[in-house]
């Protein structure tokens, strides 16, 4: 039986690289691959975390605060206890998610395929450095989206980089999306980290300037720092009763199922999974065309539409022109499930597993 290691900082939900963790391991648990997880992080009291029915080593290395000393002996304690753990078990393959974990795993470790999540633009000097001098150790290095891709290769010089697509469980997700809804009401839907970078905010501004809003109420699946400072604007844009905050949900795929689009807000992302999600489900999107995924996932007019980001009058155009034009929405959602089916999670393990 082959062995295959998944390396990852830990296994908070909903973060995406973790939930591509979660689902990649599952899916080669179920080819009866031998999988192990291996962290070196314990999440806080009070922060949900994906389990999984698989080995879990962790090495007990977390972050602790401290100058460039305590960080440098930090990751070498990493990439040393890597190096034996690896040396030990023999992995067939080793798997690496976000940079906490990339590092020491290309220090520890030439057979290590390292997965890139991040916009590159949002990316500070010191992990600029380390693509450069440690990233070309790796067997290979995955980026998320075909811009990211470029970028490293063009700007760090890498000559070791594939794209793979984020997996999506598609069977898995339709069977969730059956479960009982409790809204009656037609309504449009975000799902995210309440974070500044997801550009909520934006989103209730739109709302607000919508003609939709009077017909349709929106819900925000989500928790994070900006909830307080949302949940007041709410309250200055009068929008009490059409903005339903549905806080952090396990099973985001039955809002999907009945939403009548999903609307994404972000400044930045890497290759948001939760338009691939909806898109499986035959569910629209009206997405700001930021950097680096959305543009790869929304074909415009096709399964979905693309607005200027950080323009709150172009995001209400953009609902406005999908939630009154329902033969357009009819349209895009016999065209959603063809258009990600490249994403199914069977396509992506193969393509992983041939990295």
């Amino acid at each position: 039986m082959k062995k295959i290691a998944i390396v990852i900082a830990e296994l908070a939900a909903p973060g995406g690289a973790e939930k591509v963790a979660v689902d990649l391991a599952e899916e080669f648990r179920s080819r009866q691959y031998d999988v192990t997880v291996i962290k070196f992080a314990c999440l806080p009291p009070g922060i949900a975390r994906y389990d999984i029915p698989v080995r879990v080593i962790n090495l007990q290395i977390p972050e602790r605060p401290g100058g460039l000393f305590t960080q440098v002996s930090i990751l070498l304690q990493r990439a040393w206890q890597f190096r034996r753990l690896f040396h030990r078990e023999q992995f067939d393959h080793i798997f690496s998610f976000l940079e906490a974990a990339n590092v020491p795993c290309a220090l520890a470790c030439s057979d290590s395929v390292l997965s890139v999540h991040l916009d590159p633009d949002t990316m500070t000097r010191n992990e600029w450095l380390a693509f450069r001098w440690l990233y070309p150790r790796a067997k290979r290095v995955i980026a998320v989206s075909r811009q990211m891709q470029d970028v490293l290769e063009q700007r760090a010089g890498l000559k070791n980089v594939n794209c793979i697509y984020n997996p999506v469980n598609t069977a898995l997700i339709r069977e969730k999306a059956g479960a009982t809804l409790d809204i009656e009401d037609k309504f449009i839907l975000a799902v995210g980290r309440l974070e500044r970078q997801k550009r909520f905010d934006l989103l209730l501004e739109a709302f607000a300037r919508c003609k939709t809003q009077a017909y349709c109420k929106l819900v925000l699946l989500g928790r994070g720092s900006q909830q307080p400072i949302l949940e007041q604007r709410i309250g200055e844009l009068g929008l009490e009763g059409r903005v339903l905050m549905a806080g952090f949900e396990p099973n985001p795929y039955k809002y999907m199922a009945k939403a009548e689009f999903q609307v994404m807000s972000s400044d930045y992302e890497g290759y948001p999974l939760v338009l691939i999600e909806a898109l499986s489900l035959g569910c629209p999107i009206v997405s700001t065309d930021c950097p680096t995924g959305p543009r790869e996932i929304v074909r415009d007019g096709e399964n979905g539409l693309l607005v200027a980001k950080g323009d709150p009058d172009a995001l209400a155009a953009g609902i406005d022109a999908l939630f009154f034009d329902e033969p357009k929405r009819a349209r895009m959602r016999e065209q959603a499930v063809e258009s990600v089916r490249a994403n199914d999670i069977t396509v992506v393990a193969d393509a992983w597993l041939a990295a």
